[in-house]
């Protein structure tokens, strides 16, 4: 029976996203075997500066891609946000998943339960890891303030 390699990363939620495939990989094709190979990345390894400060996008993609390269897997699964623009020559996207829940979470300090960043008082300063997201939230509710946080 073929075993096919599939490379992901060491984090709880890519190996989460990594099962998932996974999972319909095996239904839609019930006479193949993977096997799930796990590496850290540059990304991973760095945790003390903020992702937006390096500016490098293949952060969480670079092994991954060498691994595939040097023929070590067959296949890596990825988060859409982690992968350029364009993509090194010779690679492709192969199939995007049906998306989960697209829902973001904010945790208030307790002083402020019952509050929404809406009713959040003036200047008040929420984190985030994503210039993207800073940058969609500080047009909504321009009365807060965003600040760069890693994790």
């Amino acid at each position: 029976m073929r075993v096919i390699r599939v490379g992901t990363r060491k984090s709880q939620l890519a190996r989460i996203q990594t099962d998932s495939v996974v999972a319909t990989l095996k239904a839609s094709y019930p006479g193949l075997q993977f096997e799930i190979i796990a590496m850290s990345t540059t990304g991973d390894k760095i945790l003390d500066t903020a992702l937006s400060k390096i500016g490098e996008k293949s952060l969480f993609t670079k092994e991954l891609e060498h691994a595939l390269e040097k023929n070590e897997v067959d296949l890596v699964v990825h988060s859409l946000k982690d992968l350029p623009t364009v993509l090194p020559p010779g690679f492709t996207i192969g199939a995007i998943c049906k998306r989960e829940n697209p829902h973001d979470a904010v945790v208030f300090h307790p002083k402020f339960v019952g509050k929404t960043l809406e009713t959040l008082p003036e200047k008040s300063v929420v984190g985030t890891s994503s210039l993207r997201r800073a940058a969609q939230l500080q047009r909504k509710f321009p009365h807060l303030e965003f600040r760069s946080i890693w994790g």
